[in-house]
């Protein structure tokens, strides 16, 4: 725990000193990812902390690290690495450790022009490693597209459909967002978003508000409710990103 605060220690005062250039466009914190790819030769590192209540339930995520470099024109390089607690009430037990790597990339597909959306692709594998309470029990891959269009000066919709394939299950899933710039560097957002299994669903709703701060330091804070029997009863979530 202690390293991870460290790291975001530094990554604050790094955004600092970093060089404000195009304002950043981040994954986090909604669920639906950007359509956008990270400029060549610059990266983003988004960060935050998560909590999850279900019944006598709870997963809290301490450390959320998701860094994104450009390292082609219309690609970028993806990883997510997570430090993770599940707590049982009724038991007063806990795990905690390591989440497995995620690692990926994002391609831009289309630019948009009217009505047809800015269209990009992500193809990323969650390894099996981390703590054992977490891996799966075989390398997790995922495809998913990602659209966004823009609705007028201050309105945006951005959506994303995609697939995972853990062992012996299928996962589709969905997101639609849609924010409204209400202040100069604000931005408040609400978005559905779910996963369908084999012979079930999760469906949840999500909203916040994100504040750029500097072109290349953002804010966020968000919370939301499960809507679906097996989802978790609320969850709230806070963060960052800076670019680099």
């Amino acid at each position: 725990m202690r390293k991870s605060f460290v790291i975001i220690l530094f990554l604050s005062v790094a955004a600092v000193f970093a060089q404000d250039s195009n304002p950043i466009i981040t994954d986090r914190p909604t669920q639906s990812a950007a359509s956008t790819v990270v400029p060549l030769g610059t990266a983003i590192v988004e960060y935050g902390f998560i909590h999850e209540s279900a019944g006598d339930f709870s997963t809290t995520t301490f450390a959320n690290l998701h860094a994104r470099v450009g390292l082609l024109k219309y690609a970028e390089l993806r990883i997510t690495q997570n430090i993770q607690q599940v707590k049982n009430d009724a038991t007063d037990t806990k795990l905690s450790g390591l989440s497995p790597i995620t690692l990926g990339a994002k391609v831009h597909l289309i630019t948009e022009r009217g009505a047809m959306p800015q269209t990009s692709i992500i193809g990323q594998m969650t390894l099996e490693n981390g703590n054992e309470a977490f891996r799966p029990s075989k390398p997790v891959p995922e495809v998913r597209l990602n659209f966004s269009n823009t609705l007028g000066e201050f309105w945006s919709l951005g959506y994303n459909v995609g697939m995972q394939f853990p062992e012996n299950n299928t996962i589709t899933l969905y997101t639609a967002v849609i924010g409204y710039s209400f202040l100069p560097g604000w931005t408040a957002f609400a978005e559905p978003y779910g996963f369908f299994y084999e012979g079930d669903s999760d469906h949840r709703f999500n909203a916040g508000i994100i504040y750029l701060v500097k072109n290349n330091f953002q804010v966020d804070i968000s919370a939301g409710v499960g809507l679906s029997d097996i989802s978790p009863d609320s969850f709230i979530g806070l963060g960052a990103a800076i670019g680099f």
